[in-house]
């Protein structure tokens, strides 16, 4: 059996798609002819496994690639200056979703699940809220390289493999996730403003100080061992 049909076998409850299914486009696209060898080569001397998530917006390591920030730079938001940063850990379940002006796009060091939903999908009146019923869960192997555009809603990732955890590079307008140095407008979206260029809807579950912005039940993915 492969990894996909041990997951979905895993998860009855949900059903779990690869990226490269036509239904994906709605949310993201499988990118190609992009070299970060040397900012995944940097990933993995770094990176250690640990239970709980961290991250860091912009990791120099990563940034001395000249060539490929110029290019993602160049190719992917038109001359834009942009960050490179890094998400890892373990994860299994969903607890928020997010979006940002400009596409995100990801290297996966390890094999995981995308839990998105679009952001036409929240329901501004009269507050700001997404049901989980619209999340969708999408498979992306490791080595997978994907761009997630503004309308995309997504967080962490979810590792496959207990053991292996996950580690997704990113790429975004330089800035992003950044603390704000400013009062979030009182609007419906400023509810939603946690960070320079990130609106985030936070599950109750998560037991945040974010915006309660997620109703039903919580997504979680049964990862293999």
């Amino acid at each position: 059996m492969s990894t996909l049909s041990d997951l979905q076998q895993k998860n009855p409850h949900i059903q779990i798609l690869p990226i490269t299914d036509i239904s994906f486009a709605k949310y993201g696209k499988v990118l190609s002819g992009i070299n970060a060898d040397k900012a995944i080569s940097e990933a993995r001397r770094m990176w250690k496994v640990a239970d709980g998530v961290d991250y860091a917006v912009s990791v120099p390591e990563f940034e001395a690639d000249k060539a490929l920030v110029d290019m993602l730079s160049k190719r992917m938001y038109g001359g834009l200056p942009v960050e490179i940063g890094w998400v890892f850990g373990r994860n299994n379940v969903l607890n928020g979703l997010e979006y940002h002006q400009g596409s995100e796009v990801i290297f996966a060091l390890e094999d995981v699940v995308l839990l998105v939903a679009l952001a036409n999908e929240i329901v501004w009146d009269p507050d700001a809220h997404l049901d989980t019923k619209h999340v969708k869960a999408f498979y992306a192997p490791k080595g997978s390289n994907v761009e997630m555009p503004s309308w995309c809603m997504h967080f962490v990732p979810v590792n496959v493999s207990k053991k292996a955890g996950f580690c997704n590079i990113f790429v975004l307008p330089r800035g992003t996730g950044t603390p704000l140095d400013f009062t979030p407008p009182p609007s419906p979206e400023g509810k939603l403003l946690c960070g320079n260029n990130v609106w985030l809807l936070a599950h109750p579950d998560a037991g945040t100080n974010n915006y309660p912005g997620l109703v039903g039940e919580n997504v979680f993915i049964n990862q293999l061992d």
